[in-house]
């Protein structure tokens, strides 16, 4: 059988349709959505939220050196922690975290302060627990020396 007919009308059938094509596609990308697992993101922000109230119990303690006649202190809560300051015209939140909603903290004391040396009001260790997981990561405030340390 001669098939010069076809080259001669430009109907050359070697290739795929644009429907072929997207259909192909679509089925691949939920076949790959079924079959990928989802990544479970909880274990890094145990990781994230440890370090960022370590950096900000660090922050407190440097502004609580060095500023004159303004006192900053941190309030921890079950799920939440605010950073204060406060002047002689009244106290100013300017910084809430909130954790996400299987976290909590766990604490010996709500309020968190230092005094011009970098010392502790009080001595204590906080711990962020992730609570689906039961892991915990702890920050602990070590008297005197206003040591601030995390301890995986």
């Amino acid at each position: 059988m001669n098939n010069s007919w076809r080259k001669e009308d430009g109907l050359d059938k070697k290739g795929f349709t644009l429907i072929e094509l997207i259909v192909t596609i679509g089925l691949l990308a939920i076949l790959l959505a079924m079959i990928v697992p989802r990544i479970n993101t909880d274990r890094y922000y145990l990781e994230k939220i440890s370090k960022e109230i370590y950096y900000d119990i660090k922050d407190v303690k440097v502004k609580s050196m060095t500023s004159d006649g303004v006192s900053y202190s941190m309030s921890l809560y079950n799920n939440y922690y605010i950073l204060k300051m406060g002047t002689n015209s009244g106290i100013k939140q300017y910084k809430k975290v909130e954790l996400k909603e299987d976290f909590e903290f766990l604490y010996e004391d709500q309020l968190l302060t230092f005094n011009y040396r970098g010392s502790p009001s009080q001595a204590q260790t906080i711990t962020i627990r992730d609570i689906k997981r039961n892991i915990i990561k702890q920050i602990t405030i070590v008297p005197v020396t206003g040591r601030i340390l995390l301890i995986e």
